[in-house]
């Protein structure tokens, strides 16, 4: 603990030090990077209902560069915040995001069609996940049956054996997992990367 707390020291010392010798350029920016950081952790917390008009508000007043930049440092946090739905509730919140982007990028061409790629990505690993841990648990329903009746017939009752309390079920379900997670993880970091790449 020790150690942490004096390495946090030493990051915030650090931090100071770098502030002290920065340019008034490189302050200005770190101002406004806090301001944008804030907006979106305000909308991605439901507290700020349209982001691009808040934004727009802000960065009106600063000439076109600024305005890049700004925009670019809100598409990359944004971006940040769109992974692989564990559930269907994480797919909404992504759509959400990516209606905010439509609109903060609406005057850039080709975007749309990577935002619907993206959907559709997130769409399909989704289903993808859901059968494939269906396929898993019929496979092991299947074993159980025998056992169940011979449980059943020891214990003189009924017995129910669910396939997830299986051992070997979640191995298997984690190696299948992480491998569905790894390659449709590589397709979204790419359209990622195309979109950056179109504000560049």
């Amino acid at each position: 603990m020790g150690e942490e707390i004096r390495s946090t020291l030493e990051i915030a010392l650090e931090k100071a030090e770098k502030i002290g010798k920065a340019s008034k350029e490189e302050l200005e920016w770190e101002k406004h990077k806090e301001v944008i950081l804030s907006y979106v952790g305000k909308y991605l917390k439901n507290e700020i209902d349209n982001l691009g008009t808040e934004l727009n508000n802000y960065w009106r007043a600063f000439p076109k560069d600024i305005q890049k930049n700004l925009l670019r440092l809100t598409v990359e946090t944004l971006l940040k915040n769109i992974t692989l739905p564990r559930e269907e509730y994480h797919l909404k919140e992504s759509q959400r995001i990516f209606l905010t982007l439509k609109d903060l990028l609406r005057t850039v061409p080709k975007v749309d069609q990577l935002f619907k790629e993206a959907e559709k990505l997130l769409k399909e690993y989704l289903h993808h996940k859901k059968a494939l841990y269906q396929e898993l648990v019929k496979k092991f329903s299947s074993g159980l049956s025998a056992l169940e009746r011979a449980v059943s017939e020891q214990v003189g009752a009924k017995v129910r054996l669910s396939p997830e309390a299986h051992p070997q079920f979640q191995e298997e379900w984690n190696n299948l997992r992480e491998h569905l997670d790894r390659e449709y993880g590589r397709q979204l970091d790419y359209i990622k990367a195309l979109l950056l790449k179109i504000l560049s």
